[in-house]
């Protein structure tokens, strides 16, 4: 099945992705995932999964306004 998320960053200091999940909070279902890029662990910050790509769209415009204007929709398999 395909999961539909919101990252809203990804950071290379757990703390500041920790910051950043207490900040959308509101928005919905945010989680930290912990990837290896190169030689360096980043912290991917996430909203959902999201059922929908309306909703998913509804959530990136909610993020980008929080201040993530990076912020994109990701499709995962």
């Amino acid at each position: 099945p395909t999961e539909i998320f919101v990252q809203a960053g990804a950071f290379s200091v757990f703390e500041n992705a920790n910051r950043v999940k207490a900040m959308l909070s509101s928005v919905g279902d945010v989680r930290i995932s912990q990837i290896l890029v190169g030689n360096r662990d980043l912290y991917r910050v996430r909203v959902g999964p999201i059922t929908d790509v309306e909703t998913a769209d509804a959530v990136l415009e909610q993020v980008v306004r929080t201040g993530y204007n990076d912020a994109r929709i990701i499709v995962v398999d």
